[in-house]
């Protein structure tokens, strides 16, 4: 489905978005916003959401990368949260199989570990009970032999044995775009880079907001919905705070860092989630090439937009990678790149990061004002599904129950997972007919799911067009971000759209200079626009390669 989104027309959408009165105000577009819109406008309703950033600038894309059920929290017996984030992993995954796919994980065994052997065994069984895991995904218990032919890496001192179950990967960022694009293709409108500056009331209840368009920032314009959503995730008491409906219970957030390494130094074969020293938990991660790890679980009270890694972060990734993987020896200087990430848990009292709950929660203010705070990435459709229908109550409307259980996101229309497959082959015969290689034509293909066909028209669109030096598969990614996917910075390209700045750094300071003169001629940037989006796309590029001061 091809859907208009694009930054050419964002001023035209701003103006559509003043003048209309909405059922839905979603304050907020990361994955927990995006859903909601999805929700929202496939059932019928109107829906408006806005982001100060850019969609998925915030949590949204700096997580572990993992639709995952949440072993851990077995250990904590919150068992209602991993039954049903457990059989959320593969509705993600069948809606779609182009951003999502399984990941089998290893859990190594050690004498004096966080797990023993039996309660591995066990935990694990629970786990595919609860999360209704198909039989050929189910959990294995492996030799001491067995885990080592899985991972030789591991360190052998004490090792008994390992677990060996699925969990989902993805790329959280796309996943939130191709949500959000779904959302608008159902009619809901979107606009990123605009930041609400204050509710908008009638009688003391919200009726919408005042929003600041933060790229021309003498422009403001108000938006009037029926029902105003915060799904802002570590803002949400900010703007509860506008509100005067912050009381009760509120956000504590802790930030979780990642480091990549090229698997020149890092020769990862497999996935592992490993217990540190201190009793927390750790994903090491392979990814095209490379090798992620993570994450820390400290308390965060610093920049909520720009939360940042330090050297003791790194330093303790650093310590636990050569703990569990003692012949790699990896030191700073291997580390390629790195993000940090800001998780929006419900405060409580007395327990240490890793402890506090991931649980959802959604509060009604006497304004109105409905907030969804905490919650998984996982479990993002079906928190979504919970606030419309609690919205719908509100609004004392006849709509139809949710429908996102079986509905595909955008790229997702090839057929489920059993279709993906023969989707992937006529779909990369197509791209090769276009003149691409194998390997461009297998990266759009990945990239895009279903709507490479969109892509490969942009193609023959774009014959004549200069390409700035950029190859074809890049040229043709940003153009369709740009036309599509409403790009408007360098860095909303490189890290939410591509995941280029985190996972081949060595290709965004290749190509850089002709992104920046494409996106300036087509978007036709100011100077000073120029001047001041290259600034931001280098400012991010150093602080993924470099340790911040506290």
């Amino acid at each position: 489905m091809r859907v208009d989104f694009s930054s050419k027309k964002r001023q035209e959408m701003i103006h559509t978005m003043g003048n209309k009165e909405y059922d839905l105000f979603i304050i907020g577009g990361g994955i927990t916003g995006a859903g909601i819109a999805l929700d929202a406008a496939a059932r019928g309703l109107s829906v408006a959401l806005i982001d100060m950033q850019d969609f998925a600038a915030g949590t949204s894309s700096r997580s572990t990368k993992l639709v995952h059920g949440g072993l851990r929290y077995l250990k904590n017996f919150e068992i209602g949260l991993v039954a049903e984030v457990g059989k959320e992993r593969e509705i993600v995954y069948e809606n779609g199989p182009h951003v999502t796919s399984p990941e089998w994980m290893l859990l190594p065994i050690y004498k004096g570990g966080t797990f023993g052997k039996f309660a591995t065994s066990v935990g694990l069984r629970a786990y595919d009970f609860l999360a209704g895991v198909k039989k050929h995904e189910r959990r294995k218990m492996l030799t001491t032999k067995e885990t080592l032919q899985k991972e030789p890496l591991l360190n052998q001192e004490g090792l008994l044995g390992g677990g060996y179950y699925v969990e989902y990967k993805t790329d959280d960022a796309r996943l939130t775009i191709e949500v959000l694009k779904e959302a608008v293709a159902f009619g809901a409108c979107a606009i990123s880079y605009a930041r609400v500056s204050r509710l908008l009331y009638d009688n003391g209840k919200v009726i919408g907001g005042e929003v600041k368009d933060l790229l021309h920032a003498d422009h403001t314009f108000q938006v009037k919905a029926k029902k105003t959503i915060n799904a802002t995730g570590p803002w949400v008491d900010s703007i509860r705070e506008m509100d005067q409906s912050k009381k009760g219970k509120v956000l504590r957030l802790t930030k979780g860092v990642h480091l990549v390494i090229d698997q020149a130094h890092f020769p990862l074969k497999q996935a592992v989630y490993f217990d540190t020293s201190d009793g927390r938990m750790v994903f090491a991660i392979p990814r095209d090439g490379k090798a992620y790890v993570g994450t820390t679980d400290t308390f965060f009270n610093k920049d909520t937009s720009n939360p940042y890694m330090t050297d003791e972060d790194r330093e303790y990734i650093i310590r636990a990678i050569n703990g569990m993987f003692p012949n790699v020896h990896i030191t700073a200087e291997e580390i390629e790149s790195s993000w940090a990430g800001v998780r929006p848990l419900i405060y409580e009292e007395g327990k240490d990061p890793s402890e506090i709950s991931r649980k959802d929660e959604v509060w009604h203010a006497e304004s109105g004002l409905m907030t969804i705070a905490g919650g998984k990435l996982t479990g993002y459709r079906k928190m979504a599904e919970t606030v419309v229908d609690q919205a719908i109550k509100d609004l004392d409307q006849d709509y139809p129950r949710s429908n996102t259980k079986k509905l595909p996101i955008s790229g997702g229309h090839v057929g489920g997972s059993k279709g993906f497959e023969d989707f992937i082959k006529e779909a990369n015969n197509d791209a090769l007919n276009e003149g691409l290689t194998k390997q461009q034509a297998r990266y759009l293909v990945r990239l895009f799911g279903s709507n490479v066909t969109t892509a490969l028209d942009l193609k023959k669109a774009l014959k004549n067009e200069d390409r700035f030096g950029l190859p074809d598969e890049l040229f043709l990614a940003l153009h369709y971000a740009m036309n599509y996917e409403m790009v408007v910075k360098p860095e909303d390209f490189f890290i939410r759209r591509s995941g280029l700045l985190y996972f081949n750094l060595r290709l965004v300071e290749q190509w850089k200079e002709g992104v920046i003169e494409c996106m300036a001629h087509t978007l036709r940037w100011t100077p000073d626009q120029k001047e001041n989006y290259a600034h931001g796309l280098m400012k991010h590029i150093h602080q993924a390669m470099t340790p911040m001061k506290e």
